[in-house]
């Protein structure tokens, strides 16, 4: 298991000198034993409705594409966009939705990372929102910034949004260690639904998914940001 900061290094995107780790594997993370336990404890979730929230900005201009292609995917679906994205709209819907895909601005506050949040329509969605969700989702997907980005505390603690999510009931988590590009980003999330929905384990989409992007963006800061955390 990891420890202190090489939580942050994106062991997928290590290089060999001729191949990249995902270029021969499938790689998930989990940032302790104790979480990587409770995460296979939890029972396989069957397929069901999927919640989509989008919430565009001047820099992020392709969420709402990139929501509403993802919505193309699930016919059984609640796409939240815009001003729809509030808080007691997702707070309505995410305890029903075995998917729950937030694409938005995130903050990571590494000076107090409980502050750490996902900007909707009319708030902040913080770690505090997140850790009295009640989730039964199989997979939540943060498809914004620093989501997976956590800080170290005794005893080799998490604290930042993952942990909110796992805590509330996600079996498993996709997040970002870093700024994402707007593009790429709607590009990844495309291919990994397509991948999945075909029946493919989340770490195999993941994996094509990413060989995919890094196709057509040769550097690691395209292709290499997004993890899976969980069950795999």
């Amino acid at each position: 298991m990891t420890v202190h900061s090489i939580h942050y290094i994106p062991f997928h995107a290590l290089f060999d000198g001729r191949n990249y780790l995902i270029e021969n594997h499938e790689v998930s993370y989990a940032p302790s034993a104790s979480v990587f336990r409770l995460c296979q404890k939890k029972a396989p979730k069957p397929a069901g409705r999927a919640l989509i929230v989008g919430v565009p900005g001047d820099t992020i201009p392709s969420v709402e594409e990139e929501v509403r292609t993802i919505g193309r995917l699930f016919p059984d679906h609640t796409l939240l966009i815009g001003g729809a994205a509030t808080k007691p709209a997702l707070g309505r819907y995410a305890s029903e939705s075995a998917l729950i895909h937030l694409a938005a601005h995130g903050v990571f506050r590494y000076d107090n990372p409980l502050f750490s949040a996902l900007r909707l329509a009319d708030s902040w969605l913080d770690f505090h929102d997140i850790y009295n969700l009640d989730l039964k989702s199989d997979l939540v997907v943060l498809s914004g910034c620093y989501s997976g980005l956590n800080r170290i505390a005794h005893g080799d603690e998490l604290l930042g949004l993952m942990r909110g999510f796992l805590y509330a009931g996600a079996a498993s988590l996709l997040v970002s260690l870093w700024a994402v590009n707007d593009r790429s980003t709607a590009e990844f999330m495309q291919s990994f639904y397509s991948q999945w929905k075909d029946g493919q384990p989340k770490r195999s989409a993941l994996r094509a998914a990413t060989l995919a992007i890094k196709e057509k963006y040769d550097h690691p800061y395209y292709w290499a940001p997004f993890v899976l955390v969980g069950r795999r």
